[in-house]
């Protein structure tokens, strides 16, 4: 396993930023079909890194990935890599006009005389990548030009002349005047074609009504963020590839001590001895393996995607000099990363310089209040609680009795569930019962006969554990379990997701009390896209996926086709846009404290005749 991570760091330090001068990339004309595809034979040459091949033949460097598994171990000089074949348009003369440069001439200019887009005229004349000519000859596709005449041309558009200032990104600029970043692009494009450049100034179309935006949460924190920018829906996906940043702690030296909070569970992460590899190490691998394949499938979806990878190194000072990075304020989304020193700061970055960030593993909203463009993939314990009594369904004809541990009583997190527990049975005019147990702190004959006086014989006796403890779980469902069974009682338990991980908990228990454990993931192995992907899986990195690498997939299928059929400014159509995922269904609503919220629960129970099932709440 040591062996496959130092490889695959090689991989994403390729995949990065390249800072240093890069060897021009002749494109190979030698091709092979392999499977019914057609591929470039490329022989690296020195000096040749994955970016400047992949930007040579103009395909992503997850795709060279994805088709060249061995390319783990780093690019050799004389390796030979097969590159996905682009299928170009088989176009006549008779489809184009061409347009001789003129001196003073703009690509942009150009484009607005014929209204064709900039990208159209690249894709046809790729050396207009390294600038315009006088006298040079530009193919330009016929199919546009009838529609000149139908759009106001640039000289009759007001505008508004803008000053990059440091720090400042694209969205930012284009929440400020309420204009699409991609608008933006269309009327500064010779400017900006490099990046965002300090003291640049930028034509702005004048809207016919500024909005009045405030991306900053209230100052109260029970209250969401005022004035966030509407849903719009009316956003028409152009071809030009999204800008991705992937954040993951990949560097295997540091504090091997850090904790991972993923499915509602604290994990203290430690050095496997056989593996050499932490825990932090080994989950970014596997989320990361999952974004490549997700990265695939989005490919034959027709989305473009330029995908840059950065390792955070477990470093607070790293994640600030890849904030300083001149693109990564241009990134139309960022994922990761889920280490909290790491997480705060690219929130805070994120949510002054109206970034999309999704934050995969991390929920805590220490790291996350106040921030409205900021994504939360995973619950909280205290999260997950409170969708729990928001989706509980009560009814009289059922005894309810909640089990506290009172040794955490006091907690915040547990006053504010049985404040919205109480609340809730209040309004439905039903009684509830409470019973607060310590640990040991009785015999097991003492808590039995406490349970037996709460519980009925003659209805559904429903029991709520809001504890992850799994010694007062395991002496709770000892309890209860010998009451049910020497007085055949009915009864149904509902717990938190980290039930399903606890070792010492007998699954007789969790069978015989008709056991519900609420989790916002779930994989279903029986599902024909499940089965897919553990296949394709198993096919590309010789290994089991894990609940990290169906993580990656799901948050990179999700955000991307998001992105597609919204638009850049995702978040506040997320509400509304549903899409199957293999193990979550993504339904987001905005919390208390500012950050979107991934509300989705499943119910899993485990039933008396031994059958496991499904239930989305």
């Amino acid at each position: 396993m040591i062996k496959k991570f130092l490889l695959l760091v090689t991989l994403i330090s390729l995949s990065g930023l390249i800072l240093s001068q890069e060897a021009q990339v002749k494109i190979s004309t030698d091709k092979v079909r392999v499977d019914g595809k057609t591929y470039y034979v490329h022989i690296v040459q020195a000096g040749e890194t994955l970016f400047s091949i992949s930007k040579a033949y103009g395909v992503s460097q997850s795709d060279i990935a994805i088709s060249n598994p061995d390319i783990y171990a780093g690019l050799k000089v004389g390796q030979a890599l097969k590159i996905p074949a682009r299928v170009k348009e088989t176009l006549t003369d008779e489809d184009f006009v061409y347009h001789i440069v003129k001196r003073k001439e703009t690509l942009f200019g150009i484009s607005r005389m014929y209204n064709v887009s900039i990208d159209d005229i690249t894709r046809l004349n790729p050396d207009v990548k390294d600038g315009l000519r006088v006298s040079q000859t530009l193919r330009i596709p016929k199919k546009s030009i009838t529609n000149i005449g139908h759009e106001a041309a640039v000289d009759s558009v007001e505008f508004i002349l803008h000053e990059v200032q440091p720090r400042e990104g694209l969205f930012a600029i284009s929440r400020k005047y309420g204009i699409p970043p991609k608008e933006i692009e269309y009327y500064n494009y010779d400017l900006i074609k490099e990046g965002l450049k300090i003291g640049t100034i930028l034509r702005i179309p004048k809207p016919k009504q500024l909005p009045e935006v405030n991306v900053t949460a209230s100052k109260d924190e029970g209250d969401a963020p005022a004035n966030v920018l509407p849903c719009q829906k009316s956003y028409l996906y152009d071809g030009r590839p999204f800008n991705i940043t992937l954040l993951l702690p990949f560097t295997q030296s540091g504090n091997q001590a850090q904790n991972i909070l993923f499915d509602d569970s604290e994990q203290r992460v430690t050095q496997d001895p056989f593996s050499g590899i932490s825990q932090v190490t080994q989950v970014s691998l596997e989320f990361y393996e999952g974004f490549l394949l997700a990265l695939d499938s989005i490919k034959k979806m027709g989305i473009s995607v330029n995908l840059n990878v950065r390792d955070t190194k477990r470093s607070a000072h790293e994640v600030g000099k890849i904030l300083e990075s001149p693109d990564f304020a241009q990134s139309d989304l960022v994922v990761g990363p889920y280490i909290f020193d790491e997480v705060k700061p690219v929130a805070q970055f994120a949510a002054k310089h109206g970034i999309n960030f999704i934050s995969p593993i991390y929920s805590n909203k220490e790291a996350l209040a106040g921030t409205p463009n900021v994504i939360s993939v995973s619950q909280s314990p205290s999260n997950q609680l409170d969708i729990y009594v928001q989706n509980l369904k009560v009814t009289p004809d059922k005894n309810y009795l909640v089990i506290y541990d009172s040794t955490i009583w006091y907690s915040p997190g547990l006053k504010h569930f049985d404040s919205l527990l109480t609340q809730k049975f209040s309004n439905a005019g039903i009684k509830i019962s409470r019973y607060n147990h310590k640990t040991a702190s009785h015999k097991s004959v003492e808590l039995q006969e406490r349970l037996l006086k709460m519980l009925k014989r003659d209805t559904v006796n429903v029991i709520i554990v809001p504890s992850d403890d799994e010694p007062f779980i395991a002496e709770v469902l000892g309890s209860l379990y010998a009451v049910k069974s020497y007085y055949n009682l009915s009864t149904e338990v509902y717990g938190p997701s980290r039930w399903r991980r606890l070792k010492n908990i007998s699954t007789d228990y969790l069978f015989a009390l008709n056991t519900h454990i609420f989790t916002p993931f779930y994989i279903d192995y029986s599902q024909k896209e499940v089965k897919s992907f553990v296949e394709n899986y198993r096919e590309l990195f010789r290994s089991e996926p894990t609940q990290f690498s169906f993580l990656g997939y799901d948050v990179g299928l999700y955000f991307i086709t998001a992105l597609r059929e919204l638009g850049p400014d995702i978040v506040p159509c997320l509400p509304t846009y549903s899409l199957k995922c293999l193990q979550t269904h993504f339904r987001f609503e905005r919390a208390k404290e500012g950050y979107m919220l991934n509300a989705n629960q499943y119910i899993i129970r485990y039933a008396p005749d031994f059958t496991v099932s499904c239930i989305y709440f």
